[in-house]
C-alpha cells in the first residue's frame, strides 16, 4: 500500500539548502510513498509563526515530515505520524534572554517531546539536542544530507598566481570578516554570495583584496560558481552539517575549512582543517592549497572518496526506514 507523506516547508523567502535537500530526497524514494510538499503560508517571524500555528490548514497525509527551521509546526500534527528533523540549534548560541526561552520552547522543547520521530542531520546536531534534551536522545536517528547529483565532477587547471575563492554565506557564524582579515594582502580573487552588512564592506576595503559580491544564485549559477573556484572556504565558527563541504567535493574543488564538528566530519580526509577563530591558522590553510600542488591534489583525491558517502539514494532509504516504520507502528490495533 501506497502512502502519503506530506514535506511540510517553511514559507520560502529564497530556495536555500534545506528546500534543496528533501527535493533530493524525494527524487530518489521509492514508489512505495506517495509525497507533496506543503509550505507554511507565513515566515518565521514571531507574528507569522503564531499565524502559522493558528492558520496552518493540515493536509492529508498518512506522514507529516517537518523538514526543519520550523519546528514548531509538529504542534499542529498528529504526534505519532510526524517526523521532524533538526538541522542545528543556531538560535540557541545567537538570542539571550526572554527571546531565547520563548524559541527553546517553539523550536526545541515543545515540538522535539511531542514528535515520536527525530532525526538530525550529523552526530554534532544530534549532541547538541541531548544536550538539552536528554529525554529525547534515545530517539533521534542521524541521517546526513546528501549532495545534489548536480554538482558533478569538473576538474579544471588550478590558478596558483591568483586563485579565486569561494565564500559561501554571510551570516555571522559563516565567520566572513575573519575569514577577509586572514586573507589581507594575497593575490586572490574573493567571490562571497550573500548580502554583506557594513561590518563584511568595512573589512573588504580595509583589507584591499580583489572580491566580487553576489546576492543570490539560481541552483544551475551555484553550480557554475562551484565550478569557476579554485578554492571553497567554508571556515564556519558554528554549522549543522556543511553541505557546501560536500558539494565543493563533488565538483572536485579544494575546500579549507573549519577544524571542528560537524565539518570535520563531514570533509573526512578531502579538506584542509584550520581553526577558525585564528586568523594565522586560516591564512596558513590557504597558503598551503595554494604553494602546495602536490597536497592540494591529495586532498582532491581524498574528496572524490569521501563525497561518495553522500548519495540522495543513501539518504532517501534512510529516510524511507523512518516511514515505514511509523507505518507500521501506526497500523497496530
Amino acid at each position: 500500500m501506497t502512502a502519503k507523506v506530506a514535506f511540510v516547508e517553511r514559507k520560502a523567502s529564497s530556495f536555500v539548502s534545506i528546500e534543496r535537500v528533501f527535493r533530493h530526497v524525494n527524487d530518489t524514494l521509492d514508489e512505495n510513498f506517495d509525497t507533496s510538499f506543503v509550505q507554511l503560508p507565513y515566515d518565521n517571524s514571531l507574528l507569522g509563526l503564531i499565524k502559522n500555528l493558528l492558520f496552518f490548514k493540515v493536509p492529508k497525509a498518512d506522514i507529516f515530515h517537518v523538514t526543519g527551521h520550523c519546528h514548531y509546526i509538529a504542534l499542529r500534527l498528529p504526534a505519532e505520524r510526524t517526523v521532524l528533523t533538526v538541522h542545528d540549534l543556531f538560535f540557541m548560541n545567537n538570542r539571550a534572554g526572554l527571546r531565547r526561552w520563548i524559541l527553546k520552547k517553539l523550536y526545541l522543547d515543545w515540538p522535539l517531546r511531542r514528535a515520536k520521530y527525530v532525526t538530525a542531520i550529523s552526530e554534532a546536531t544530534k549532541t547538541e539536542i541531548a544536550k538539552y534534551l536528554p529525554d529525547v536522545a534515545s530517539r533521534i536517528t542521524v541521517i546526513e544530507n546528501p549532495v545534489d547529483p548536480r554538482f558533478e565532477y569538473a576538474p579544471a587547471k588550478f590558478n596558483a598566481e591568483k586563485p579565486e575563492i569561494l565564500q559561501l554565506g554571510t551570516v555571522i557564524n559563516k565567520n566572513v570578516p575573519r575569514l577577509i582579515r586572514a586573507l589581507s594582502g594575497m593575490s586572490c580573487l574573493l567571490t562571497i554570495v550573500g548580502n554583506i552588512d557594513e561590518n563584511i564592506a568595512y573589512e573588504l576595503e580595509k583589507a584591499k583584496i580583489e572580491h566580487c559580491l553576489i546576492g543570490r544564485l539560481s541552483d544551475d549559477e551555484l553550480v557554475d560558481a562551484y565550478k569557476r573556484a579554485d578554492i571553497v572556504s567554508f571556515c564556519s565558527t558554528y554549522e549543522g552539517f556543511g553541505l557546501p563541504i560536500i558539494e565543493a567535493q563533488a565538483v572536485g574543488r579544494v575546500v579549507v575549512t573549519s577544524n571542528i564538528s560537524p565539518m570535520k566530519e563531514v570533509a573526512g580526509d578531502g579538506a584542509e582543517l584550520v581553526d577558525p577563530f585564528d586568523e594565522t591558522s586560516i591564512r596558513a590553510g590557504f597558503d598551503r592549497v595554494i604553494n602546495d600542488a602536490k597536497h592540494r591534489a591529495h586532498l582532491i583525491e581524498g574528496s572524490r572518496a569521501n563525497v561518495a558517502r553522500y548519495s540522495a539514494k543513501r539518504a532517501a532509504d534512510a529516510y524511507s526506514d523512518i516511514y515505514r516504520q511509523v507505518s507500521a507502528d501506526n497500523a497496530k490495533p
